[in-house]
């Protein structure tokens, strides 16, 4: 089965329509995955380089073809979402038993499922030197980040360039809106430790998945420990890791900056590396 030049025709619109949603959903830092069909030998309904895209909701756009090749290819895809890892899948358009696709074809499709995986999404606690250290970093690393502090001086969106949001508030404040970015951290940069317990208290019900730090001392910690207890957040305050960041002696704002965002590379999925753990430390 060959398509002819409608179907070409089609394809390349579905085509345009795939590469716009991957964009917006890249902007948007949502999971999903590309289907790119590489390799076709023999007769096959779909061609070399068309695409199709499926979004962590079950959102499809675009097409390989069709038929139970395209269904197999939705059912591969989903799974390699779940596992959250790319894959490469190769098939028969045959209807020979024990064959993944069923169909009267008789080429042979190659695909390779392409995951693309949320980064982590930051949200920064005060804007001083640290802060803005962590942001190059997260600008280079390509992380989406906000910052937020109460203090207008340090709430500038020039000092921070590349963030999604420079935010002047408190923590509860800004927590309580709607449409937050879907943050994986929240790092306390503060300049005290109140404007950081502000935040990270209201973070710990408001982001039920986030993973929760702060930078300071041991005797800084101990004092949050029993405010956060007064406050009754008891249970989820062990979510807080304090200090924050792998332990490598760091110093300078740049240092103590390479130390929190080593820490948030190693907390992601399927690194080897020690970092928060399941509980969130």
């Amino acid at each position: 089965m060959t398509g002819g030049p409608a179907t070409l025709i089609i394809a390349g619109l579905m085509l345009r329509d795939v590469l716009n949603r991957a964009a917006a959903l890249l902007a948007a830092n949502r999971k999903f995955a590309l289907v790119h069909l590489i390799k076709v030998k023999g007769s096959s309904p779909g061609k070399s380089g068309f695409k199709l895209l499926i979004a962590e909701d079950g959102e499809i756009t675009g097409t390989i073809g069709g038929g139970d090749a395209e269904r197999q290819m939705v059912a591969q895809a989903r799974e390699a979402l779940q596992q959250g890892r790319s894959r490469s899948v190769t098939y028969e358009l045959t209807t020979r038993p024990g064959n993944l696709v069923k169909s009267m074809c008789g080429g042979v499709n190659e695909v390779f499922i392409e995951v693309f995986m949320p980064k982590p999404c930051l949200l920064l606690l005060g804007g001083g030197h640290v802060s803005r250290a962590v942001a190059s970093l997260c600008a280079l690393l390509e992380y989406p980040y906000v910052v937020l502090d109460d203090r207008p001086e340090f709430a500038r969106r020039d000092d921070f360039k590349g963030a999604l949001d420079v935010v002047c508030a408190r923590g509860p404040e800004y927590l309580a809106g709607k449409d937050l970015p879907a943050f994986t951290h929240v790092i306390g940069l503060g300049y005290d430790a109140q404007f950081d317990l502000d935040a990270l208290l209201p973070a710990l019900t408001a982001l039920p998945n986030a993973k929760l730090g702060a930078i300071g001392s041991k005797a800084k910690y101990a004092k949050m420990s029993e405010i956060a207890q007064q406050r009754g957040a008891s249970e989820q305050w062990p979510r807080v890791k304090c200090p924050v960041g792998l332990s490598i002696g760091a110093q300078t704002p740049a240092e103590i900056a390479v130390a929190i965002i080593a820490e948030v590379v190693a907390s992601l999925p399927d690194r080897e590396s020690s970092g928060w753990n399941a509980s969130g430390q």
